[in-house]
């Protein structure tokens, strides 16, 4: 592969109303890295709390930029663009570091064909919350598969806590709004940038440590959460899928999924899925018509991965 010279970050911080959290990330941010040019973005989403004075205040070295209201994840799009630097590391406030983490991903992402190279993802406390993310699409419904690895390992998507090319970030569109405020805009974004021909890892070696549920829980109730997340799934699949032969399996298995949902008490499938159908119908989900490779390529890839865990997260 094609190398590039020495790359450079923009770390790109989301908040809203958030500032201890926000506070605790910088601090941890900025003594974990060290050697490397770098910048930290902060896009403050509109907060109240006058959390962006105080950042500002503090922190003279950070640049921050003030989103008029809160644009959920797609204020990244803003981010990326403000960012200086070739490459952008998202981040999430809810999050700390461990020294160094940043090094390893400087191995992988100077290479042409790179889109995105995640962390390892651990909760507070040490336990394992996510790593490389493997599709498994059967009977009709897409599943992720969540499993721990030791080396460098492709992964079909990463979330908010890794490093992005920045010129291909930009040039595919950013996260996409349709799935405001949260929820399958990461899986969106790196499915189509597989199906672009570019790769999305994880590094095991990168460390990040998440406080699960501190942003999102604090801010929605379960219920909305839960609805939100299965509308998400449906427009994911909608707006990706184009091989005639999943789109026909998947409308197939629909009823039986539906039913399938209500049996097992998950009756915010029925809401999420009738909310998605008005999205399709009035024309708000839109393909992404640059794609290389196909659906079955993609998945028949990541099928040799499978046998890495048989425990569905």
């Amino acid at each position: 592969m094609e190398m590039t010279q020495t790359p450079s970050i923009s770390f790109v911080i989301l908040n809203y109303n958030g500032k201890d959290l926000t506070d605790r990330c910088i601090d941890s941010l900025f003594r974990s890295i060290e050697n490397i040019d770098y910048e930290i973005i902060v896009i403050d989403n509109g907060s109240d709390d006058e959390s962006a004075d105080y950042l500002e205040k503090k922190y003279s070295f950070i640049k921050v930029l003030r989103e008029g209201k809160n644009k959920y994840i797609s204020a990244y799009n803003d981010g990326v663009k403000e960012a200086s630097k070739q490459w952008v590391f998202l981040l999430n406030n809810d999050m700390t570091f461990e020294k160094g983490f940043i090094v390893p991903i400087l191995e992988h992402i100077s290479h042409s064909d790179v889109f995105a190279v995640g962390s390892k993802m651990l909760r507070d406390n040490g336990d394992f919350e996510k790593c490389v993310n493997i599709p498994v699409f059967r009977f009709g419904y897409l599943r992720i598969k969540s499993v721990d690895v030791n080396e460098l390992t492709p992964s079909v998507y990463i979330g908010t806590h890794g490093a992005f090319n920045r010129e291909k970030f930009i040039e595919i569109g950013g996260f996409d709004g349709v799935y405001s405020p949260f929820y399958s805009e990461d899986v969106d974004l790196c499915y189509r940038a597989w199906k672009r021909g570019w790769k999305t890892y994880v590094e095991p070696r990168s460390i990040i440590y998440h406080k699960h549920m501190a942003t999102i829980g604090r801010l929605f109730k379960r219920r909305y959460v839960l609805r939100i997340s299965a509308r998400n799934h449906f427009i994911f699949l909608w707006k990706n899928i184009t091989s005639k032969k999943i789109i026909l399996y998947h409308i197939v298995f629909l009823p039986i999924i539906l039913l399938g949902a209500i049996l097992m008490g998950k009756y915010y499938y029925i809401p999420g899925f009738f909310e998605a159908l008005m999205l399709l119908l009035r024309g708000k989900i839109d393909r992404d018509k640059t794609a290389i490779k196909t659906d079955e390529e993609i998945f028949s890839y990541f099928r040799k991965f499978e046998c890495l865990t048989n425990s569905l997260r």
